[in-house]
């Protein structure tokens, strides 16, 4: 999340600086800040997640997300999955906690994300 994050921080500096060239209206700074996160988002965890199951820091970790069968998990697939942890955070942080309650307390060890895609986190 840091490596997206700076990326998105780098491009919407760019996009600002643009904008603020052609125009001194600043209306929509925050929607636009929320919008070049979450497409960085979608294509730095759709990307690594449909290439390997991993993502930087979960190769740092020793994880991998597949499928609920064991197969590996598609762009479109991850990309859903993302955008879903994305609104848990967006809405309040009810669902991103309600879904840290249900990895840590859970026997499926899933957060709603990954239940409602069908994925698991498991060790490699």
């Amino acid at each position: 999340m840091i490596l997206v994050g700076v990326i998105a921080g780098i491009v919407e500096s760019i996009i600002a600086a643009i904008v603020r060239a052609s125009t001194p209206d600043l209306t929509g700074v925050t929607v636009r800040e929320g919008v070049v996160g979450l497409i960085v988002g979608i294509l730095y965890f759709g990307y690594l997640w449909s290439r390997n199951g991993q993502t930087l820091g979960y190769m740092a970790l020793g994880i991998r997300l597949i499928r609920s069968g064991g197969e590996p998990v598609s762009f479109v697939f991850a990309a859903l999955r993302y955008v879903l942890i994305y609104l848990s955070f967006a809405l309040c942080l009810i669902p991103a906690v309600i879904s840290a309650f249900m990895i840590g307390l859970g026997q499926q060890k899933q957060g709603i994300h990954d239940a409602i895609m069908g994925t698991y986190v498991v060790r490699t």
